[in-house]
């Protein structure tokens, strides 16, 4: 995997471009986890200097350089992996045996622009199949051909005009490229990140359609204020500024985001006027089809019904996104647009002119039907001129076939080597000297850090830790049923039952807390009277962790918080909801009908446990 990170801003304004290496046999959660070490850096590439002010036949000729360049340190990098005798090699194997072992490159995780210039392609195509850029926007009645780099290497190699010229049609670059010389099929290098074209990329380009259709029709400022009013709610937490008061969206915002941005448009959006009825409700079904999407490909496994869903709410977002089309005029038709719009105002202001001797109601309404018609008309012209072929949503198409091959797509997120820029080259800038040269600092800092970690971890496995000379028995990893644990850095300081029921202000509430109190012991076989239940000693908390089934049979824990009164950070107190089982099904018989099986909501008001 390779992404470029930025060093700092200032001081030359220094960048990185790293690149990692990993094992393909590894699982997704051990990847994913920096402390795990399965992220290992094995090279920087040359990132060349921008070019500034110079012809245009001259800024060509140096980006084909620039290009030759890549193409020869990475085929220097990925010597090993071209020559038999070193892909061979015998393994050590945790089970104590020796294997023989062949090294193949299986993918090649980054984003849209590292792989445009690692496959050698032209910029706004797909580096998967050879869909024309005019039609990138559209959902195709059949999938178009997989790029055949056979047949570009021999159209590399012939170095013919005829052969330059098809060479172009598959919109290719002239020259070679490293990974026609590798034991893999190119194509299925590239893998589909959720990080750069959906949350920073589809969803991100959702954001600023939103923004101006919700200008366009004045709900921009109901929208900012049903934002800040969504409560927090166990991992998510509550939005704190406007929407127009984030300045740039990252992943994590943009992942917290998801969850409730189709719900605050569709109450932003109600109640519409009977001409804005239609396009409102293409707007809230193109918003929900495209979060419908990015929700299925983060399943962890699929069967058929789960992709059918997920191509579903893809062929909603095509059939819905035409509402947007306005926003996505370009440069040249925007200034167009502008140079119209300016001659429809010099003609209303002439019509208004000429009706002086009319009533002042009778130009009211001329100007009201002039505005309506010069909207109409900058919306037109935006709408024709505006087109949805980029790479990022035609990329979508080809979720659903990456799933069927290799599985689920959070496995191949560059979220990894986002992770990675920290720990391996961004903290071993900062020890550098930030001066000369950087990058020989940087590789020398993480190889004796690496070393040193991986040392400790050898350690750790065969049961010692400690200094030298010195033994520690590391104590067994006991594996049982997972309780309820409770943080303890939430605990609130020792109370007693009274103190509780007095911390609550409601009287009605007070009195039921104090009989579900007594209901509960006696359901569990707790002999008490109220006396003894008053003076019983109480610790009470902010959090506790909950184990709980998500919806793919797997056990995970959730955080729920419960300030009461207190504030939390500085805001509101946070009393989550939760869902209460009230009823559970018999033996030999069906469980409770409808969605939400005997569920029903509650919020939390007090977070303890007592003992007498």
């Amino acid at each position: 995997m390779s992404d470029a990170t930025h060093l700092t801003n200032f001081s030359g304004d220094k960048k990185a471009w790293p690149v990692y290496m990993t094992i393909g046999n590894l699982s997704a959660s051990a990847r994913m986890a920096t402390a795990m070490h399965s992220v290992v850096l094995v090279a920087l590439l040359p990132i060349a200097i921008k070019m500034r002010d110079i012809p245009l036949s001259r800024y060509n000729e140096q980006k084909n350089h620039n290009r030759m360049i890549l193409q020869h340190v990475l085929r220097h990098i990925l010597g090993p992996l071209m020559r038999a005798d070193r892909r061979v090699f015998f393994a050590w194997c945790a089970d104590g045996h020796f294997r023989r072992c062949v090294a193949s490159p299986a993918a090649w995780i980054a984003d849209y622009p590292e792989h445009r210039d690692l496959h050698n392609i032209k910029n706004g195509v797909c580096y998967w199949c050879e869909c024309p850029k005019a039609e990138m926007g559209q959902l195709p009645a059949r999938p178009y051909p997989t790029r055949d780099h056979d047949k570009y290497r021999a159209l590399s190699v012939t170095n013919t005009a005829a052969a330059n010229a098809r060479l172009a049609s598959f919109d290719v670059h002239q020259g070679s490229n490293v990974f026609w010389d590798l034991d893999c099929v190119t194509s299925d290098l590239p893998k589909p990140d959720l990080l750069h074209t959906m949350q920073l990329g589809m969803l991100k380009h959702l954001l600023g359609w939103l923004s101006m259709f919700l200008k366009q029709h004045k709900r921009f400022e109901v929208f900012n204020n049903i934002w800040l009013s969504v409560p927090a709610y166990l991992d998510m937490a509550q939005p704190r500024r406007a929407y127009e008061e984030v300045s740039s969206w990252q992943g994590k915002e943009i992942k917290t985001m998801s969850r409730f941005l189709v719900a605050v448009l569709r109450c932003a959006l109600r109640a519409p006027s009977a001409s804005q009825r239609g396009v409102f409700n293409q707007a809230i079904e193109c918003s929900r089809a495209l979060v419908e999407f990015y929700f299925y490909s983060q399943y962890d496994s699929h069967d058929e019904q789960t992709l059918g869903l997920m191509s579903t709410a893809l062929r909603d977002f095509h059939h819905f996104k035409d509402v947007f089309r306005q926003f996505r005029a370009g440069k040249r038709v925007t200034q167009e647009g502008k140079a119209r719009q300016k001659e429809l105002i010099e003609e209303r202001d002439d019509a208004l002119k000429s009706m002086k001797l009319k009533t002042a109601a009778h130009r009211e309404r001329e100007r009201k039907l002039w505005n309506e018609f010069i909207n109409a008309e900058m919306v037109e012209h935006h709408a024709d001129g505006g087109d949805f072929n980029f790479p990022k949503i035609h990329q979508m198409l080809h979720f659903r076939e990456q799933i069927q091959r290799y599985g689920c797509l959070k496995q191949w997120s560059t979220e990894t080597g986002e992770s990675s820029h920290r720990t391996q080259i961004k903290i071993p800038y900062n020890k550098s000297n930030r001066s000369g040269d950087i990058y020989t600092q940087i590789l020398e800092h993480y190889l004796r850090s690496d070393a040193f970690a991986i040392r400790k971890l050898n350690r750790n496995a065969h049961g010692t830790v400690g200094s030298a000379g010195s033994s520690e028995t590391v104590p067994p990893i006991v594996k049982g049923l997972k309780f309820v644990s409770v943080q303890s850095s939430t605990i609130a300081k020792i109370n007693t039952f009274a103190g509780v029921l007095a911390s609550v202000g409601d009287l009605d509430l007070r009195r039921e807390l104090q009989h579900a109190t007594s209901s509960f012991l006696v359901s569990r076989g707790v002999e008490t009277n109220f006396e003894a239940l008053i003076c019983c000693t109480a610790r009470v908390y902010h959090s506790v962790q909950v184990p709980v089934t998500n919806m793919h049979g797997e056990q995970v824990i959730q955080t729920v918080r419960c300030t009461g009164e207190q504030t939390w950070h500085g805001q509101a107190p946070r009393n989550d909801w939760v869902w209460v089982q009230t009823s559970r099904p018999r033996e030999g018989r069906e469980p409770a009908y409808k969605a939400l099986r005997g569920r029903i909501p509650y919020r939390l008001l007090k977070l303890f446990n007592f003992k007498s």
